[in-house]
């Protein structure tokens, strides 16, 4: 009688060894897709990185030229095929386009020397696109 109680036993433990083995292997397959998705919140992470310094730097570039402008260093000229930036903003390219202002003021008297400057940077995004960057601003250089 003993006998047969161990066989059964036996049997019940192959199968129990059986479960075992399908919960590891589900368990892997689980462990697995998590480490998947970690490492592509940790490559969205890295690319939200780079973005974001490329954007400051553009916003650099772009105020940097504004006060050269506001300062007189650079003139209010159109620069419409744009011109390639050195050094720190190797590798982006700025363009600048200037528009007279006809504007009038509460008496209906004409303003003269109002510009609307438009300044532009671009530079090579993702794949095969360009990134850019804008910034408006209006300005009187007959007042400086």
């Amino acid at each position: 009688m003993d006998a047969r109680f161990s066989i059964r036993g036996i049997r019940g433990n192959r199968r129990r060894g059986g479960f075992i083995l399908l919960e590891a292997m589900l368990a892997t397959a689980i462990f697995a897709m998590a480490v998947l998705a970690l490492a592509r919140c940790i490559e969205a992470g890295l690319l939200a990185g780079v973005v974001q310094r490329e954007d400051g730097k553009a916003r650099r570039a772009l105020l940097n030229r504004m006060r050269e402008l506001e300062f007189g260093a650079q003139p209010y000229a159109d620069i419409p095929s744009g011109v390639e930036l050195k050094g720190e903003f190797a590798g982006m390219r700025l363009k600048q386009s200037v528009v007279p202002l006809e504007l009038t003021d509460q008496n209906k008297k004409i303003i003269n020397g109002l510009l609307e400057v438009t300044l532009e940077v671009s530079w090579p995004g993702g794949g095969d696109s360009r990134a850019s960057k804008q910034l408006k601003f209006y300005a009187n250089p007959s007042a400086g």
